[in-house]
């Protein structure tokens, strides 16, 4: 009786050996799979922080700004801040801004930044670190009811504080962050439409997790944060696909962007000056004085934050510079603050960079859009 007993017990542990190797091998397999998805992400990208958040790089303090979302670092020291109530630079523990020897401190330095990784996004038992709502956010605004899809709010979101819809002069020429998921989701932060809480998307209210349902849980491969091109038929019915949504909205958005570039050109007799920038030094490298007559086209770009302008100048050359670089003869700046390209520009940048072409908010980015153009007109 004994014999057996023991030899029961001998069959019991081993099994449990063998159950628990399974789920060893099998758990080990699932991790592997997650980060060979992860690697396929934006997250992964190793030059972004080393550009946009290291100390001692070419971002100098402004890594306090870029580095709360470019690395995980800078992430996890900014969060509790946010978490209390402060969405802005990082700063130490007393509240003190940051300065560069407390950043470099964090790990944002060239030889030991991290992009985002489990841990930023993660809690040591994989729970998410921010779920149901967001806290303030940077763009001025909370985030409820937006289930694991608050995580993603937390830096998908415009960062440059809280647009008043009806504001005639912003005072500033400031492009919204490209990552501007959370504004166009939530229908927040625009000109000329009076958005209040009436635009926030179903997307964002109505299907459990926001972001996550479609970019995760619907994914067959969620770790890529890619949502599959069929997404929208799982809920919409098989005739539904992002297309019947984008193609009009593209064609929206891009009458826009036209309008701005005939607007600006328009006006380009009133332009005698400006400061150029070079994307390869991330610097003004000289200033520009020439008969606009030379101006032949121009294109709209981001530089540096700000909203500006690509000129072809007679003889083929480019030229990049802000919108508030330009000026006139008397050395003021072409357009003011207050002129509706300036406002139009900012929705148009938020729209473009939401990067789902109305998919997100179809209804807000459509009353956006005709807005701006009503306003440039």
């Amino acid at each position: 009786m004994s014999h057996r007993v023991k030899l029961s017990s001998f069959w019991a542990v081993a099994l449990a050996i063998v159950v628990l190797f399974g789920t060893g091998v099998a758990t080990v397999r699932a991790q592997a799979d997650q980060r060979a998805q992860w690697a396929k992400s934006k997250h992964s990208n190793r030059l972004r922080p080393t550009l946009e958040a290291t100390a001692d790089g070419r971002r100098g303090l402004t890594a306090a700004h870029c580095g709360r979302c470019h690395s995980e670092q800078g992430f996890l020291a900014w969060l509790p801040q946010m978490q209390k109530g402060n969405p802005g630079l990082i700063t130490k523990p007393d509240g003190s801004p940051a300065d560069i020897q407390f950043l470099v401190g964090l790990g944002l330095s060239r030889f030991s930044v991290r992009p985002q990784t489990c841990t930023t996004c993660h809690q040591s038992d994989f729970t998410l670190r921010q779920a149901g709502a967001t806290p303030l956010l940077p763009a001025g605004f909370r985030a409820i009811g937006v289930g694991k899809g608050a995580q993603c709010m937390l830096c998908h979101n415009s960062r440059n504080g809280a647009i008043v819809w009806n504001q005639e002069d912003p005072r500033r020429y400031t492009a919204p962050h490209t990552a501007s998921q959370a504004d166009v989701i939530m229908g927040k932060n625009v000109f000329f439409v009076d958005y209040g809480n009436s635009f926030v998307s179903p997307h964002a209210s109505f299907i459990g997790d926001s972001c996550v349902a479609c970019h995760f849980q619907m994914s067959k491969a969620p770790h890529t944060f890619k949502a599959e091109v069929t997404v929208c038929s799982r809920c919409h019915g098989p005739e539904m696909n992002a297309a019947r949504v984008q193609n009009p909205t593209k064609t929206l958005i891009h009458e826009l962007e036209e309008a701005l570039e005939a607007k600006i050109m328009a006006s380009k007799d009133r332009i005698r000056s400006f400061r150029a920038w070079d994307a390869k030094v991330y610097a003004f490298i000289e200033t520009v004085t020439l008969d606009p007559a030379a101006i032949t086209s121009l294109v709209l770009v981001e530089v540096a934050g700000q909203q500006g302008v690509e000129f072809t100048i007679t003889g083929g050359r480019k030229i990049q510079t802000q919108i508030g670089e330009l000026r006139d003869a008397a050395g003021r700046p072409t357009f003011a603050t207050s002129d509706p390209i300036v406002r139009a520009g900012w929705n148009f940048w938020l729209v473009e960079g939401d990067g789902s072409w109305g998919v997100h908010n179809p209804r807000f980015v459509r009353q956006v859009v005709l807005n701006s153009l009503d306003a440039l007109r």
